[in-house]
């Protein structure tokens, strides 16, 4: 969560529409003999108050636990899918599979369709951890505040409870308010 490469493109792809960014999802997921591909999908569709293509809100990456290949469920990726508008559908030669070794880390977008892959092995399961990034003024769809206990952030270094969401982006964040001015009122 805190690698420079991150926090690098993060700020390149992020910052232009926010001061600053955090972690919206965290989850390992594995791929076991016979899953199918899964649905093509961009992580920013849980924020539909924008039609693609959308400005860059969330970014994505998926770190290989095990080897990721073509046949065990590497990720389906479309690239430059983030700039089409709604609506478009990928066509079979426009989804490539990410393969990786284990250790590797792939970056995308969050306006790029994506989806694991099929795994059509006999025995070989495929491991990974996806997390993606947000603005910090948007919500974060997994809810860190409920996910750890208040004494456990609260011992973390300031630059990982930041990454948290445990502050605020107080230039416009959604749902902020000022209790001092509602106070006055």
């Amino acid at each position: 969560m805190m690698h420079p490469l991150v926090a690098q493109l993060a700020d390149r792809h992020l910052l232009t529409n926010c001061k600053k960014w955090q972690l919206n999802v965290s989850a390992a997921l594995s791929i076991g003999p016979g899953a199918r591909d899964q649905i093509l999908h961009r992580e920013e569709d849980l924020f539909p108050y924008w039609t693609p293509p959308r400005p860059n809100l969330i970014l994505a990456t998926m770190w290989a636990i095990s080897d990721f290949t073509a046949v065990n469920g590497g990720t389906q990726i479309v690239p430059g899918s983030h700039t089409w508008e709604a609506g478009r559908v990928a066509q079979p030669h426009e989804i490539v599979r990410a393969e990786m070794p284990a250790g590797s880390v792939l970056f995308w977008l969050g306006g790029t369709l994506h989806g694991g892959g099929a795994n059509i092995t006999q025995s070989d399961w495929r491991y990974g951890v996806v997390l993606t990034y947000t603005l910090g003024w948007l919500r974060q769809e997994e809810n860190q505040h409920l996910s750890m206990p208040l004494a456990d952030a609260l011992a973390l270094p300031p630059e990982v409870r930041s990454r948290l969401g445990f502050d605020m982006d107080y230039d416009g964040a959604l749902g902020f308010y000022d209790k001092r001015i509602l106070l006055q009122e």
